[in-house]
């Protein structure tokens, strides 16, 4: 097994956060939903319950840029610059450690490496959101984070999941899908209904439903849409 296999089999066995369980302890802190969570310089977070927000500002409006949910390390050196800062979406449950500790430790275990793997990971992708969100036309951004946000729930990608119907978490309401989406709440829900009309996603509910069949064949991101768009 190369090092690529084992960081794969590292990230979808949690075996990283359940070593770290295991190996170190620290008190549990919590933030109300909106709070804000500061990393301070030289920790790492990691959550046990709940979700977060890496929040910056573009143009006087805030961002989100990045979602860290249950068994997430948090861990980014953009958190040094003020223009960003960790909102809870939902009431969380978080540890903190050292990293000059947590990386001798996973150093002599082996894992530090698979450790850095998964962190500069989360990096690339909070820079290729950033992209995609100052770039990308407003029903593209919201295609774009719909399935960020699916993906981050279930770790699975639409492409993947077996079900017809999924549930969106409970905090995601026009105001964050906003946020997410880099636009203002009057564009995003004049865009929503299209959707709605379509059938691709239920918002009249408390808790919001994505039809994942219909879903992929409008996508922009899906492999079926760039199959019918080279036809």
């Amino acid at each position: 097994m190369n090092f690529l296999e084992f960081q794969n089999f590292v990230e979808t066995d949690d075996l990283l956060v359940s070593h770290i369980r295991r190996h170190f302890s620290s008190p549990i802190q919590k933030a109300r939903k909106g709070g804000r969570v500061y990393c301070n310089q030289g920790k790492v977070l990691l959550i046990r319950k709940g979700a977060l927000a890496l929040r910056y500002n573009n143009r006087h409006r805030d961002v989100i840029c990045q979602l860290y949910s249950k068994d997430a390390f948090v861990y980014s050196t953009i958190l040094d610059d003020e223009q960003f800062y960790l909102e809870a979406l939902e009431n969380t449950e978080y540890m903190e450690f050292s990293l000059d500790e947590f990386s001798l430790q996973l150093d002599q275990d082996q894992l530090f490496s698979h450790f850095l793997a998964a962190i500069l990971s989360n990096e690339e992708q909070a820079m290729k959101n950033r992209l995609v969100l100052e770039t990308e036309k407003l029903e593209n951004r919201i295609f774009y984070v719909i399935e960020m946000i699916f993906e981050n729930l279930y770790r699975l990608k639409m492409q993947e999941a077996e079900e017809s119907t999924y549930a969106l978490p409970a905090w995601l309401k026009i105001k964050t899908l906003a946020s997410f989406a880099n636009a203002s709440v009057v564009a995003v829900s004049r865009n929503l209904q299209g959707f709605s009309k379509k059938g691709l996603i239920e918002t009249k509910t408390t808790i919001w439903k994505v039809n994942i069949k219909k879903w992929l064949e409008e996508s922009p991101f899906s492999n079926s849409t760039q199959n019918r768009q080279k036809m």
